[in-house]
């Protein structure tokens, strides 16, 4: 039996970087769970939902900082792998222009800290020395992070893999630290010297390469590079923006309808999401948006979807079976009694989450082929339908209603997807048209 899967593995790509990856995730999931039940024991549900907010707040600065371009810079990465004097220009352009942002926005974040604060964490908490740490940390959050995408695009996974094992590693041990002495302003805090962490370990695993950096870093902007990277950008920050303020809306009308405990016992599902969510979503990046990105015909792209429907979402699914019926005992071991509550979030939350795994590896083509329009329509459908579905529930039915969106959301968005796709992946293909 173990011969035998050694043997799939090394005949199927998809599965090959998936092994890989297997490491990476798992030890992300175990520095996510010492995480997760430190701010269980010190902080309890209401600094988990007092979290959440900065960890959306993060998401959206970040991606604006970046100028969204990191999923453009993938593409491009992989598609000029063989081309030396586009690839230079890209890393050269995307790293100049993003910092050149990510800094002019640091010193907006500075100044407006204390109005944000009252947007973020409302009038309740004052973290205004936090938003100004993120502000200072954002130049570092975005040469990290597009540091990464130029790697994940010219497929050293490995490398990729083994930075965010250090990071995570790293990082968990300052959260706890924090965490310990600070309570909820240590946590926070934590969050944002993670990116000095990060940029500390991407410099090591980088050394080697100091001299060709230096070369590209001297080449000029490329107007041109830009002017590609554009749609790309536009994609990514519509979602990258909209989707952290609609999360905050929705957890703030659950604080208003609920209570701030209740919203505490959300966010702690949409963590334990993201536990789970690692492995398919970070392989979608690493492997699935650069294959997709090099395709050119109806067909392989159709031929590259059902392999992922064959080979990871049937894993996917028994995993997230066993998760439910392993729900009172994970809730007791990530957190602890005390969130019993969230249990019944589990059944909508996991059945949302498979149809989102489903659609993403689908919706990915809209990033790959840049389907500019085609990917903010549906976004502006499918964030439209979480956020009302969302509220209505949670008017109705209290913090689960919340999870309920959540299902609601991704089912639409997964029959949206079927239709514009119809050609590629309902009807048969008689020859390998583009």
């Amino acid at each position: 039996m173990l011969k035998f899967l050694r043997k799939l593995i090394q005949q199927n790509i998809l599965l090959k970087v998936s092994s890989v990856n297997t490491l990476r995730i798992s030890v992300r999931i175990v520095c996510g769970l010492i995480t997760s039940k430190l701010i269980a024991i010190y902080l309890g549900s209401s600094g988990m939902a007092i979290l959440g907010d900065l960890r959306n707040f993060l998401n959206s600065v970040q991606s604006v900082g970046q100028l969204g371009i990191n999923n453009g810079v993938v593409k491009y990465s992989a598609e000029y792998k063989q081309q030396k004097t586009k690839l230079n220009s890209l890393v050269s352009t995307s790293l100049k222009i993003s910092f050149l942002t990510s800094v002019v926005l640091s010193l907006i974040l500075f100044i407006a800290a204390p109005e944000l604060n009252n947007l973020v964490f409302t009038n309740a908490f004052n973290f205004t020395r936090i938003l100004r740490f993120v502000a200072l940390a954002l130049p570092i959050f975005t040469l990290n992070a597009l540091t990464i995408s130029v790697l994940s695009g010219l497929g050293d996974y490995k490398k990729v893999i083994y930075i965010n094992i250090a990071t995570n590693v790293l990082g968990v041990l300052l959260a706890a630290f924090l965490i310990i002495r600070m309570q909820v302003f240590g946590a926070l805090l934590s969050l944002v010297f993670s990116a000095a962490i990060a940029f500390l370990i991407i410099a090591v695993a980088l050394r080697k390469n100091r001299g060709y950096l230096i070369t590209v870093l001297s080449l000029p902007i490329k107007y041109s590079i830009l002017k590609k990277l554009a749609s790309y950008g536009g994609m990514t920050l519509f979602s990258a923006i909209v989707s952290p303020w609609v999360y905050i809306s929705i957890r703030q009308h659950i604080i208003a309808v609920d209570g701030l405990e209740k919203a505490g016992y959300w966010d702690a599902m949409l963590r334990l999401s993201d536990y789970y969510l690692m492995f398919t979503t970070t392989l979608l990046t690493l492997y699935v948006l650069p294959k997709l990105s090099t395709m050119q015909t109806r067909k392989e792209f159709k031929t590259e979807v059902f392999s992922f429907y064959k080979t990871i979402l049937p894993l996917f699914g028994l995993g997230l079976i066993l998760v439910y019926f392993l729900k009172i005992w994970i809730i007791k071991l990530v957190y602890n009694a005390d969130f019993l509550q969230m249990n019944t979030l589990f059944i909508w939350q996991l059945s949302g989450d498979f149809f989102r795994v489903a659609s993403l590896v689908i919706a990915y083509q809209f990033i790959a082929k840049n389907k500019f329009w085609a990917f903010i329509i549906t976004q502006i459908i499918s964030l439209s339908v979480i956020y009302f579905s969302s509220t209505l529930l949670v008017s109705e039915y209290g913090f689960v209603g919340a999870s309920m969106g959540h299902l609601v959301s991704y089912i639409i968005y997964f029959l949206m997807l079927l239709v514009i796709f119809r050609k590629s992946l309902l009807k048969p293909l008689k020859g390998s048209t583009s």
